[in-house]
C-alpha cells in the first residue's frame, strides 16, 4: 500500500487509499443469543496498514499528532457515481488514530471539500499537524511517497 503526502504552510496534505464503506465496514456475528456488529477482516486489515503507514510517516517527518478538535478537509475519488461520500469517514478517521494522527478521532471535525468520480480511488485529507519544532516543513514542492 502507498500513502503518499506533501508538507503545506499550515499542515500536511495526505493521500489516503479508499477505505472500506461504512456500509460494509461491520458483519453480524451470534454472540449466544445476541447478535453483534463487528468489523471486518478488510476493515481491520485498511486500519492496521494504513495506521502503520502513518505511525511511520508520523515518526519519520517528526510530528505531532493533533490533540484538540480540528477540521479536516476531505476530498473523495470515488469508484462509482452511486457511491457516498459520507461514508467513508469513520474507517478512514479510525486509521488515523491508530496512526498516531488524532489522540482521538473525536477531534475530527470533517469538511467535505469534493467528490469525483474515477477507477483510482483515493482520498485527499488536509491534517493541520506541526511538527515537533512547531513549524511544518515547507521547502518541499513534490508529493512523496511511502511505501511500505
Amino acid at each position: 500500500m502507498t500513502l503518499s503526502f506533501q508538507p503545506l504552510a499550515d499542515g500536511i496534505l495526505m493521500f489516503f487509499p479508499l477505505c472500506p464503506s461504512t456500509n460494509a465496514r461491520m458483519q453480524p456475528v451470534r454472540m449466544g443469543k445476541n447478535c453483534r456488529a463487528i468489523l471486518t477482516t478488510e476493515a481491520r486489515e485498511y486500519i492496521r496498514t494504513v495506521g502503520d503507514d502513518v505511525r511511520d510517516l508520523m515518526l519519520r517527518e517528526k510530528l505531532q499528532p493533533v490533540d484538540r478538535y480540528s477540521y479536516v478537509d476531505l476530498w473523495f475519488v470515488l469508484p462509482r457515481t452511486n457511491c457516498d461520500a459520507h461514508n467513508y469517514g469513520k474507517i478512514l478517521f479510525d486509521a488515523m488514530q491508530y496512526g498516531g494522527l488524532f489522540t482521538n478521532d473525536k477531534f475530527i471535525l470533517p469538511r467535505i471539500m469534493g467528490v469525483w468520480h474515477d477507477s483510482k480511488s483515493e482520498v485527499i485529507a488536509k491534517i493541520p499537524l506541526k511538527s515537533l519544532s512547531g513549524k511544518v516543513e515547507t521547502n518541499v514542492s513534490s508529493r512523496r511517497q511511502i511505501e511500505s
